[in-house]
């Protein structure tokens, strides 16, 4: 199964209090995030294509706003895909220039994925760039995933699989145009970078994803992006739709018949199904799947709870938080895709002990 957050893979949670409502939780809050859609791409938008230069000689790919859900917020992605002899990119500029020491001095990162079916480059992903003047002379600065080592501590570009990329100070960066002792075409620590590039005349003037237009013509690169951190702003590129999850009960039968024996409760089974959907026009899901917070008013321990997610027993545990938890220990759909639902039956048996339903548990659609 791809595990949360362990594989950066994407999950869809469900919250369970014996019975009730899962609701869309928001996601975590970050110190500036801007919410990036298709209508911000396009000649004069916030966001310009490489399509949209009527100058340019390069044959621009794929650039588009994508359903394809990327770990944190779960709501999309920016697809770059490039065939041969393209190159895709999507850039933001500044109103101002902003030094590149200001720059590291907050997160400079994004999250990348490549799919390997439809790419033939190798070891190749989508690139942060940073466009700027360095002393009056134009250049951009290319962080170069191929050299870096992810989140989870993956050596360069894996494909099938989302990557965080910390792109700070002492990343590998290339500079298109000579700067100090580094050649056009070289690669230094973007803080070398930073030490050079001082004074008035320089700073970051803005921010490009890229995919292709490097290396070898002949090569196609299909990839996501999302998640871009620079200067203190987080850009989520994300659909229109909102993925949502509800929990339903189907039964809730005792287990024992007659009145309990004097101290004791009876025995107790609930069975109910989580559905999580997407709808048309929202992100998707990939290996999804399923977690039920478990809510009981007489606080048992999870040897007293026998559970399943999708038919398998399921381990119980308590969170720090003091809630009982159970896991689907495999994945319980491939994908969810937009328009689709997936449902997972769900089965809570307590020993010897009463439990009440509750309504109104909290859930989330993330990993």
């Amino acid at each position: 199964m791809n595990r949360l957050i362990a594989s950066l893979s994407a999950a869809a949670l469900a919250a369970v209090a014996c019975g009730g409502e899962a609701a869309h939780a928001a996601a975590p809050a970050t110190p500036v995030t801007r919410r990036v859609t298709a209508a911000d791409l396009g000649p004069d938008r916030a966001w310009l294509r490489l399509r949209d230069d009527p100058s340019t000689t390069r044959h621009p790919g794929v650039e588009e706003i994508a359903p394809l859900a990327a770990p944190g917020r779960f709501d999309g992605s920016l697809h770059l895909g490039a065939g041969a002899g393209q190159q895709a990119q999507a850039a933001h500029y500044f109103t101002k220039a902003v030094p590149l020491a200001t720059v590291l001095a907050d997160p400079l990162s994004y999250a990348s994925y490549v799919d390997g079916a439809h790419t033939t480059a190798t070891g190749a992903g989508p690139e942060l760039r940073l466009p700027m003047f360095c002393h009056g002379a134009f250049t951009t600065l290319s962080f170069q995933p191929q050299k870096a080592t992810d989140g989870e501590g993956r050596a360069g570009v894996v494909p099938g699989v989302w990557q965080h990329w910390d792109a700070g100070r002492t990343a590998i960066w290339r500079t298109s145009r000579a700067i100090g002792d580094v050649d056009a075409g070289a690669d230094a620590p973007l803080g070398d970078f930073a030490d050079a590039c001082a004074g008035d005349t320089s700073g970051v003037i803005g921010l490009i994803a890229n995919a292709g237009g490097v290396g070898d013509a002949s090569a196609t690169l299909d990839s996501y992006v999302d998640d871009l951190a620079v200067a203190g702003t987080t850009y989520d590129f994300a659909v229109a739709g909102a993925a949502s999850a509800r929990v339903a009960l189907r039964h809730d039968t005792a287990g024992t018949a007659g009145p309990p024996a004097s101290g004791a409760t009876a025995a107790r089974t609930v069975t109910g199904v989580a559905a999580f959907r997407s709808p048309a026009g929202g992100p998707r899901y990939q290996g999804v799947g399923a977690r039920l917070l478990i809510d009981d008013s007489t606080d048992p321990a999870p040897g007293d709870l026998t559970v399943t997610v999708n038919g398998i027993a399921a381990a119980v545990t308590r969170t720090a938080g003091g809630s009982l938890t159970a896991e689907a220990p495999a994945a319980v759909s491939d994908d969810l895709l937009p328009g689709r639902t997936v449902a997972v039956p769900f089965t809570i048996a307590r020993r010897a002990a009463a439990t009440t339903a509750k309504g109104g548990g909290a859930g989330t659609m993330k990993g």
